[in-house]
C-alpha cells in the first residue's frame, strides 16, 4: 500500500499545532508576568506520556499558552521522558521548571498539579483518567476511551462526584469546518438526517512502517535498558516483549492493549455523527455486520468491519473500514483517499467531511446561518478549550458523557464482528440484552499490581 501521498498521524498533529497560531507567545518568559498571566492564575499541568502525540500535540500546543505551565511529565521510557524534560526546561529558561518521572502516580501526588493530559497508549487511558480524578485532577484523556469497557461507569462516578473538568481527544468538535458542517446537520440545512456512512483506517494502512511484515513480529526479544516494558503494559496481561509491540503501532494494534483503529481513529468520525444526530447521551440500540481478524503477526486487531448500527431515533449508522467503504461512498464523493470519514445523508442531500469537505449542494458551505438556527459552541482550540474549562469550571466539547457515548459504539461493533452476531444494547442500563457471553467481553482481566482505580 502506498501512503506517501497520505498524512501521517504525525503530520497530522503537527498541523494542528500549526494552525494553532492564536496561542504563538515568545517560549521563554523574561519578566514576571501580571494580571491574567500571573503566576497565580497560570493552570499547571503534568504531561502522561511524551511518546508521538505527547511530544508532537500537547506539549508544543500548552507549552505556547502564557497561563499555562507543564511542570511535569511522565513516560515509560527513560529516554522520551528527560528528553521532554530537558527541551521544556530550555524553553522556560529554567533548569528545574520540569520534572521528569517513571511513574505517573508520582505526578498525581503532587499538590501544585492542577490538570494532566494522558497520551499514554490505550489501555491505559480510562486507569489513568480514573486515578487521576480522585486525585483531584482535571483530566485531558487521549482516545480512544477503554480497552475493559466496565471502567467507563468508574470514570463517570469519579468525575462527578469529585467535581472534576474532563476532556477527551477528539478535537475535530473544536475545528470550525467540522462544526460548520455538523451544525448544518442538525439545523436541517440536508433535510432529515436518515443515514450516516461513517469510515476509518484499519491495521493495514500503516502495514509499510511495520518492522515484521505483514502484522509485526511474533519473536521475543530483550527488553531495551531505557524502557519499563512492565509499566508500558500496566493492567493488561503480561506478554513477551517484540520488536513491533511496544511501538506507536503496536501500543494501536496489539488486542492486549487496544481494540485497534475501529475505536483508534474511528472514534473522531463517530463523535461527529453523534454530534450530529443530537445523541450525545446515548448510543445505537443494535449492531449487525461482518468482519475480519489477521491470522498472523501480533497485531491482531480488526482488519476488515462492515456494522450497521441502528438508533433509537430511525437513524441508521454503517460503520466501515476504509476499504469496505471506498465502494460506498464514492457513490457520492468526487474522489477517493484512503484515510478516515463520514457522509450524512438527508431527506434533501449529503454532506461529508472527506475529500476536503464537500456536499450534494455545494452552495451549503456558503450558508448564513440563520438567528433561529441552533447555534454550536465555538472551541478555538481543543487544549485550549480544556485550559479555559479548568480555569471556568465549565464543561468542555467532548465531557466524559460524550466520550463514553461514543466508546460504546466501538465496543460494541467490536464485540458483534468477533461473535458473528446481531447485538442488542440497551443505553438506559448500559448492558447488552439477552446475550451473556457478548457481555462478557466488555469486561478484561487485568494485573493487580496496577489496578490504580
Amino acid at each position: 500500500m502506498n501512503t506517501k501521498s497520505i498524512v501521517s498521524r504525525r503530520e497530522f498533529l503537527k498541523r494542528i499545532v500549526a494552525t494553532s497560531t492564536i496561542f504563538a507567545v515568545p517560549n521563554i518568559f523574561t519578566k514576571p508576568l501580571f494580571g491574567a498571566e500571573a503566576p497565580s492564575n497560570c493552570v499547571n499541568v503534568g504531561q502522561i506520556g511524551c511518546g508521538n502525540i505527547g511530544s508532537n500535540y500537547h506539549i508544543p500546543t500548552l507549552s505556547r499558552m502564557p497561563d499555562v505551565r507543564i511542570i511535569a511529565v511522565a513516560d515509560a521510557y527513560k529516554s522520551r521522558r528527560d528528553a521532554a524534560a530537558t527541551k521544556l526546561n530550555m524553553q522556560y529558561g529554567d533548569k528545574n521548571a520540569v520534572t521528569a518521572y517513571a511513574d505517573f502516580r508520582e505526578i498525581l501526588a503532587r499538590t501544585d498539579v492542577d490538570a494532566v493530559i494522558i497520551g499514554a497508549h490505550d489501555n491505559w487511558h480510562t486507569p489513568m483518567s480514573i486515578a487521576a480524578a480522585n486525585a483531584g485532577k482535571d483530566v485531558y484523556c487521549q482516545k480512544p476511551l477503554a480497552l475493559d469497557f466496565s471502567l467507563t461507569k468508574i470514570l463517570r462516578k469519579a468525575v462527578r462526584d469529585k467535581n472534576r473538568i474532563f476532556q477527551f481527544g477528539t478535537q475535530y468538535r473544536s475545528m470550525g469546518r467540522y462544526r460548520q458542517m455538523i451544525q448544518l446537520v442538525r439545523n436541517g440545512y440536508i433535510g432529515k438526517l436518515q443515514r450516516i456512512d461513517l469510515w476509518c483506517r484499519d491495521v493495514s494502512f500503516n502495514v509499510d512502517q511495520y518492522h515484521v511484515k505483514p502484522y509485526g513480529s511474533t519473536e521475543e526479544v530483550p527488553v531495551p535498558p531505557n524502557f519499563d516494558f512492565d509499566a508500558w503494559m500496566g493492567p493488561s496481561p503480561m506478554v513477551p516483549y517484540t520488536v513491533d509491540r511496544a511501538t506507536c503501532w503496536g501500543g494501536y494494534h496489539c488486542p492486549e492493549t487496544s481494540l485497534g483503529f475501529i475505536a483508534g481513529c474511528g472514534i473522531h468520525e463517530l463523535g461527529l455523527a453523534q454530534w450530529a444526530n443530537k445523541t450525545d447521551n446515548t448510543s445505537p440500540v443494535r449492531y449487525e455486520g461482518t468482519g475480519s481478524v489477521p491470522r498472523e503477526g501480533v497485531f491482531r486487531t480488526l482488519e476488515r468491519w462492515d456494522v450497521m448500527c441502528d438508533y433509537q431515533n430511525g437513524v441508521k449508522l454503517r460503520f466501515m473500514d476504509f476499504r469496505t467503504a471506498k465502494q460506498v461512498a464514492s457513490q457520492c464523493l468526487p474522489s477517493w483517499h484512503d484515510g478516515d470519514g463520514a457522509i450524512f445523508h438527508g431527506t434533501e442531500g449529503w454532506i461529508s467531511d472527506a475529500e476536503g469537505f464537500c456536499a450534494s449542494d455545494k452552495t451549503l458551505w456558503k450558508v448564513n446561518f440563520k438567528p433561529s438556527d441552533e447555534q454550536l459552541t465555538v472551541s478555538p482550540e481543543h487544549n485550549r478549550n480544556f485550559i479555559d474549562c479548568v480555569k471556568s469550571r465549565k464543561e468542555t466539547m467532548c465531557p466524559v458523557e460524550m466520550a463514553i457515548r461514543c466508546d460504546t459504539i466501538c465496543h460494541i461493533a467490536n464485540i458483534a464482528v468477533r461473535t458473528g452476531r446481531a447485538i442488542q444494547w440497551d443505553p438506559e442500563k448500559e448492558k447488552i440484552i439477552g446475550d451473556s457471553k457478548a457481555a462478557k467481553m466488555l469486561a478484561r482481566p487485568f494485573r493487580k499490581k496496577w489496578k490504580v482505580w
